[in-house]
């Protein structure tokens, strides 16, 4: 074989082993409705309770170009807030963190086969009205994932989801749904130390294993189990004295003589209009 040859060989066999090394990595992979339930570990509970109340408008019928149109009035008195410019900006400011911080990355194949990665993001359009309505658009990379996600992982309604005031919880809330299969009572989730790090934290920060337990974890077993009365039993996996994850079951007896999940979603008008 020519130099030149071994040369284009080598390259292509690094360039293909880094490629494989990126797409091992969590935060770069998104290939099912339910890994958004787990994203976004970097936002704060606010910006997590407008994400859902934006995932609320969604059905799973709807078009990848689907426009929602909110009502600013309307989502401060979801959230308690009187209608004033200081709380205004407050939902500005956490429409613009949504935008900043909600970066996706999803695998492709190409027409030829090749591996790809496309650098994306949840939304690709937030538009505010000088009459208070807020227009959005999910990016036509994320949409379909939504929709999914929507139609087959997202069992809570809204006015559940709003009891939820904690970031712990919410993300606990959404990483027990997205591990769920169906109306099964009893749900386990295993990881890694880091994998629940990832999930609850992100990727920017990182606790010792004793503080991330205390208050990360406890702290929204805490709060699922008083506000949704469900059961959670938690277990740190420990190789000698070293943490090596941890093991989460959830039983939701609620389940037990009452109607489908599905039918108790709620259209989000008549939620805010209770």
């Amino acid at each position: 074989m020519c130099k030149n040859c071994k040369d284009i060989v080598m390259k292509s066999s690094k360039f293909d082993k880094t490629f494989d090394n990126l797409l091992s990595r969590q935060e770069y992979v998104v290939s099912q409705g339910n890994d958004l339930a787990k994203a976004f570990g970097n936002l704060k509970a606010f910006e997590h309770r407008l994400l859902d109340y934006c995932f609320s408008y969604v059905k799973a019928s709807d078009e990848v170009s689907q426009v929602y149109i909110a009502q600013s009035k309307e989502i401060l008195k979801h959230f308690g807030l009187t209608f004033s410019g200081t709380n205004y900006e407050r939902i500005v400011r956490a429409f613009k963190t949504l935008h900043d911080n909600t970066a996706l990355y999803f695998t492709e194949i190409t027409d030829d086969g090749r591996k790809s990665f496309v650098m994306s993001q949840l939304f690709s359009r937030i538009k505010f009205i000088d009459n208070g309505e807020v227009e959005f658009r999910f990016s036509e990379d994320a949409a379909p994932y939504i929709f999914a996600l929507r139609g087959q992982f997202y069992r809570f309604t809204l006015a559940e989801l709003s009891r939820i005031k904690s970031k712990y919880g919410l993300i606990l809330l959404k990483l027990w749904e997205s591990k769920r299969f169906g109306k099964t009572e009893r749900t386990i989730v295993y990881g890694s130390v880091e994998e629940w790090q990832e999930w609850f934290l992100g990727s920017a920060r990182r606790m010792s294993p004793a503080i991330f337990k205390r208050n990360c974890l406890v702290k929204g077993i805490e709060e699922l189990e008083k506000k949704l009365g469900i059961e959670v039993y938690l277990e740190t996996i420990m190789n000698g004295r070293k943490v090596e994850g941890y093991e989460m079951t959830l039983i939701d007896r609620r389940q037990s003589g009452s109607s489908d999940m599905g039918e108790l979603q709620m259209n989000i008008y008549d939620f805010l209009e209770n």
